[in-house]
C-alpha cells in the first residue's frame, strides 16, 4: 500500500501521492482510514472553469449508478476545502494497458479475451436507460488485472444521453470517433475507440500512424496475418461512418464468431467461442430464455420470470434506500468519531441490495430477450 500522508477529507480519507493531472482536475491515491483500504479521488476546483465542473458533476451522478464489476464503484462526492470538489471511487485492481503499445505485442488469443471482456462492459452501458457513453475509451483508461479481469476507468468525459455530445470536445486524437468532432456520440462511438485500441495494441503503433485506405485504417495491410474474423471485426469498429459500423457489442461478438471458410470451424477456436460469450463478470450479455419450450407454455414461463425479476427490483430498491436513510438518520445522532463508520457500514449493506437490484434487473432483460436465431 503506498504511503497516504497528506490532509484527511471528510474526515475519512487520507490523500497521498497524485497519480495524474488533466485538464478537468487532479488525481490522487489515497486511504480510506477506518478499513486502511485504497481508493482513488478526483479533485476538481470551482476556478478550473465551469465545463470541468458540468463534466465533474455529470462523472458523479452516473458513476453513482453503476453497478458493474469491471466499472469503479462511487465511494462518496463532497466539497473540501470550499471551492474543491471531490469524487472518491474504487482503485480497480492491475495496471493499464498503455504500456503495452509499442513495447509488447500480444496474442491474438489475448486480444480476443481483451476485446470480449471490453465489449461485456460496453453492453452493460450501452443498455442502460438513457444509454451511457464513455467518449475516451484508449489503453490508458483500461486496466488489467492479473488473473485477466479487466476494468474501465476515467469517466470524466461520459455523456449518458445524445445530446450530451454538446460542444465540449471529449477524446483523444486517433482513438476519438469521427462524429465526437462535431458533439455526437452514440454506443458505437466507443465502439470505434475500443477497435482503435485493440488496433494500436496488435501493430505496436498509434492508430494514427496505421495505414489507410480513404479515411478508413487499411488492416488487411497493417496487420496482415492476423485471423480473417478478427480484422474484419476491427474494421468494422473503426470504419469512419458510424452508420457503417456495429451498433451494439453484441454485433461485434457476432462478426467474431463468423467463419471466413465455409469448412467447419477448427476444434481449438470452438473452444473458444462459447467462453467468448458468457465471460466475464456478472452481467453476462441478456440471452434468450426458455428456447427448447414450445408456445404458449414459453410465453407463460417467460410472463412468470419477469414477475419475479420486477417483483424483486422494487424490493431490493425500496430495502437500499431505506437503509441510506436510517443510516443517515442514525449518523445526525451520533458522534463524529462513529458517524463514517455508520455511514460506511450501511453504505456497504445498502450496495449489496443495490446489486441484488440490478441482478433482477439483469433477469428481466433475459425475461424479454427475443432469440435471434
Amino acid at each position: 500500500m503506498a504511503s497516504a500522508d497528506g490532509p484527511l477529507l471528510d474526515g475519512r480519507w487520507r490523500l497521498g501521492p497524485q497519480l495524474g493531472r488533466g485538464s478537468q482536475g487532479q488525481t490522487f491515491l489515497a486511504t480510506e482510514v477506518a478499513r486502511r483500504q485504497e481508493v482513488v479521488i478526483k479533485r476538481v476546483k470551482l476556478g478550473a472553469g465551469w465545463k470541468s465542473f458540468e463534466l465533474h458533476e455529470r462523472e458523479t451522478k452516473v458513476l453513482g449508478q453503476l453497478r458493474h464489476a469491471g466499472i469503479p464503484r462511487l465511494h462518496a462526492a463532497f466539497e473540501e476545502p470550499r471551492g474543491t470538489f471531490n469524487l472518491v471511487m474504487q482503485r480497480m485492481p492491475g495496471t493499464d494497458l498503455r504500456a503495452l503499445v509499442g513495447k509488447q505485442r500480444l496474442s491474438e488469443l489475448e486480444l480476443k479475451d481483451l476485446l470480449v471482456r471490453a465489449l461485456e462492459i460496453l453492453d452493460y452501458l450501452a443498455t442502460r436507460t438513457p444509454p451511457v457513453v464513455h467518449r475516451d475509451i484508449k489503453p490508458s483508461n483500461l486496466v488489467r488485472d492479473k488473473d485477466g479481469t479487466l476494468s474501465l476507468v476515467d469517466f470524466g468525459g461520459v455523456a449518458d444521453s445524445a445530446k450530451d455530445g454538446g460542444s465540449t470536445l471529449v477524446g483523444t486524437y486517433g482513438y476519438m470517433a469521427p462524429e465526437q468532432l462535431h458533439g455526437q456520440v452514440t454506443p458505437a462511438t466507443d465502439l470505434y475507440s475500443l477497435g482503435a485500441t485493440l488496433v494500436a495494441l496488435a501493430g505496436g503503433v498509434e492508430p494514427e500512424d496505421v495505414p489507410r485506405k480513404g479515411l478508413a485504417m487499411d488492416l488487411a495491410k497493417h496487420l496482415p496475418a492476423m485471423s480473417r474474423p478478427l480484422r474484419d471485426a476491427l474494421s468494422a469498429m473503426v470504419a469512419p461512418d458510424p452508420d457503417q459500423r456495429p451498433t451494439r457489442p453484441r454485433d461485434v461478438l457476432a462478426l467474431l464468431a463468423r467463419s471466413p471458410e465455409p469448412a467447419p470451424m477448427p476444434r481449438a477456436a470452438a473452444t473458444i467461442a462459447p467462453t467468448a460469450l458468457t465471460a466475464p463478470g456478472p452481467r453476462a450479455l441478456a440471452r434468450p430464455v426458455f428456447l427448447d419450450v414450445p408456445e404458449p407454455l414459453r410465453a407463460a414461463l417467460r410472463l412468470a420470470l419477469l414477475g419475479v425479476a420486477v417483483g424483486g427490483f422494487v424490493a431490493l430498491a425500496v430495502l437500499a434506500i431505506t437503509v441510506r436513510a436510517l443510516g443517515g438518520a442514525v449518523g445526525l445522532f451520533a458522534g463524529r468519531s462513529r458517524r463514517a463508520g455508520i455511514t460506511t457500514a450501511t453504505a456497504d449493506v445498502a450496495d449489496v441490495f443495490t446489486d441484488g437490484r440490478d441482478g433482477f434487473s439483469d433477469l428481466a432483460r433475459r425475461a424479454v430477450a427475443r432469440s435471434r436465431r
